[in-house]
Order: C-alpha cells, then sequence, then structure tokens
C-alpha cells in the first residue's frame, strides 16, 4: 500500500455511508447508480481525496451547514465537514498571494505567505492531518485524577479542552505513558491557535502560568519577549509534538511519529490555514481578500 492508498484508507475509516452517499450526490442519480458509486470509493479510496478536491464538491458539503432542510446536514459526520473545509481552502489558496492573520475579533490584516500555506496543503497527508485533527475536538473528553499526597486523597478534574488541566495528567503518568498527552496538548494548542486564537491571548495575557505549563510538561521556559501570542503557542504546540515523537517508543505507527515530526516543523503553517479556514468557513468574517475558486 502506497502513501496514497494509506491516506485515502484513513478517510474512508472515518466516513459514514451518509457521507459516502453525499459525496458521490446519491440524491441526484438513480439508487443504483448512486450504489456504484459507493462501492467504487469503497474500493479505491484515493478517489475520496480526489473527489473532496473538487472545489464544487466541498463547497456543496458546506453549503449544507446553512440549507434549511436541517436534517440533511445532520446526517453528515463532523469528520465530512471539516475535511470539506479544509480541502475548500486549499483550493482557495491554490490561487491567493495572501491570507488572512487575525490583529482584532473583526480585524484581519493580509499576509503574503498564501504559496506557502498552499505548498503546506499540497501534501494529502498534511490535509488529512488537519481534518482529523479538527473532528477530533467535535467531543471533549474529561475525567478525574485521585493522587495520594501527606494530607490525604486528592481528586483534581482535567479535560482535553484546558491546556492547564490537560497538564495536569502528566503528573499521574509514567514516562512511557506520556507520549499521548504531550501529542494531545499539542494538538489543543493548534486547534486553539487556529479556530479559537482569542483563548490562546487570554492564556498569554496572564489566565496561565506559562513558565509553570511549560516546566509541568518538559518543556524549557519559553521566551520571555518579543513572542506574540501566536508565536508562543506556536512553541509550546511545537515542541509537545516533539516530545510525543521523541518517546512515542515502538507504539504507534512509524507514519504517526513521521506525522508528528513533520506538523513540528510545519506548526506556523498548520496554524495559519487553520486560520483561514475558520474565518472562511467555519465562523465567517467578513473579509473577502482572496475569492473562493470556482
Amino acid at each position: 500500500m502506497d502513501d496514497l492508498d494509506e491516506i485515502g484508507a484513513r478517510y474512508l475509516a472515518h466516513l459514514t455511508d451518509a457521507d459516502l452517499r453525499a459525496l458521490v450526490h446519491a440524491d441526484e442519480v438513480s439508487p443504483t447508480e448512486a450504489d456504484a458509486r459507493v462501492q467504487a470509493l469503497r474500493r479505491v479510496p484515493e478517489l475520496i481525496i480526489d473527489v473532496l478536491d473538487r472545489p464544487g464538491v466541498s463547497a456543496g458539503l458546506l453549503n449544507l451547514a446553512s440549507a434549511e432542510d436541517s436534517q440533511r446536514f445532520a446526517l453528515i459526520s463532523p469528520f465530512l465537514v471539516f475535511a470539506a473545509a479544509i480541502h475548500r481552502i486549499a483550493a482557495d489558496l491554490r490561487t491567493a498571494a495572501y491570507a488572512p492573520e487575525r490583529a482584532t475579533p473583526r480585524l484581519r490584516v493580509p499576509v503574503f505567505d498564501g504559496p506557502q500555506l498552499a505548498a503546506y496543503l499540497a501534501d494529502p497527508a498534511h490535509r488529512l492531518f488537519l481534518a482529523e485533527l479538527l473532528a477530533s475536538f467535535a467531543r471533549s473528553s474529561s475525567g478525574v485524577i485521585v493522587t495520594r499526597t501527606p494530607h490525604g486523597l486528592r481528586r483534581r478534574r482535567w479535560n482535553d479542552l484546558d491546556l492547564g488541566r490537560l497538564a495536569m495528567l502528566l503528573d499521574s503518568l509514567p514516562e512511557t505513558d506520556r507520549p499521548p498527552v504531550w501529542r494531545r496538548l499539542g494538538d489543543l494548542t493548534l486547534f486553539l491557535t487556529g479556530v479559537f486564537p482569542a483563548a490562546i491571548e487570554r492564556a498569554a495575557g496572564g489566565s496561565l502560568d506559562l513558565a509553570r505549563l511549560a516546566r509541568t510538561t518538559g518543556l524549557p521556559v519559553p521566551p520571555a519577549v518579543g513572542f506574540s501570542p501566536a508565536d508562543l503557542f506556536e512553541w509550546f504546540g511545537a515542541g509537545w509534538y516533539r516530545l510525543a515523537a521523541s518517546r512515542a517508543g515502538t507504539a504507534p505507527s512509524v507514519v504517526a511519529v513521521t506525522a508528528l515530526r513533520d506538523n513540528a516543523a510545519h506548526f506556523h503553517e498548520a496554524r495559519r490555514v487553520l486560520n483561514a479556514a475558520a474565518d472562511r468557513y467555519l465562523f465567517p468574517v467578513s473579509v473577502d481578500w482572496f475569492p473562493p475558486a470556482a
């Protein structure tokens, strides 16, 4: 199985029967033709990448979000919606010299890095990585850690949408079990900097003790000056991805470790792509410097 086959198989693993029928426009053809198209995608899953790369297909899937028939949208999985957004922004950026960068909650400024972002998205593995990342936060996880202290048992609640609370898990885990937490810390940082940058700005402004966060998670103390909130948390996220990759041992696949190292090196591009996708397709902001691809 070559890389494209494996990536296509991973797309297929995420998609429901309803997703596949939406991809082949099952409601526009006969049942026999729809079934034949779905079976073709199952036999050759790399075709799913080609289908999503068609701007008309990804745009049509995203349009379901605003359709009056809400039941149609409810049948599509979060993964397919997010994959459509990533493939759609990839098509947009192929013809754009610049992409928006957040200056204030309602103000964006153009940054002339469109070609670099398009080059990042040209790799199908990167498009899959971002779609899986977004879908992984469709539902949050939480729990309680119970530890023994000199004063008795201590209960601490964690959840995977809070960097500080998620980092607490590392204290209670042996070294060999920490890579998944480092990975999730990197995922959460990329998700927040890309989709909810206001949360990162609040954390950098004092709601989170960044020096303590670094020490708790095995990173050096972060730079004190010269970093914007986005730059600072790119530094954190890339560092956590590198820790997850370097301490992973033999448990995860070589592909997974390679993806972590690759996206640690390209954390900035991944964050900027998510900013553009969120502003245009997830939480639309009124900027229109580059028109959607036809």
